[in-house]
């Protein structure tokens, strides 16, 4: 793995945290992402998809993962290619969300929508 640039707790915390918090940890650059997208500043989009690369290499290194690897790096390889894509995708960027959401149950029942409320999903 490369030094962490962004997440300098490191990989013991990020460990220690439950799936979850990781997963939503991952999802909120995603949603930084999302606005940064709307506002077309495409540098600061790559900025939030740094930061998500590295929470997901911090993620696939948690032994708790092993049994969703290939999913991560699966959202990996997607967010991939939204960072070298241009125009940015507002789809792509939502896609990557809603996979990671449902990665986790708890993460999905706390983003879950709910009637009259904003859908995240």
């Amino acid at each position: 793995m490369y030094p962490v640039r962004y997440y300098k707790s490191g990989i013991d915390k990020w460990m220690s945290y439950p799936k979850e918090f990781q997963i939503l940890n991952i999802a909120s650059e995603l949603q930084r992402a999302a606005g940064w997208i709307q506002r077309q500043r495409p540098d600061l989009v790559n900025s939030c998809y740094e930061r998500g690369f590295e929470l997901i290499d911090l993620t696939i290194e948690d032994p708790k993962w092993k049994f969703q690897l290939k999913e991560l790096l699966r959202c990996r390889e997607m967010l991939g290619k939204l960072y070298i894509e241009m125009p940015k995708n507002a789809d792509g960027n939502q896609d990557i969300f809603r996979n990671l959401i449902l990665l986790n149950e708890n993460a999905y029942r706390i983003l879950k929508p709910q009637r009259g409320k904003r859908n995240f999903i």
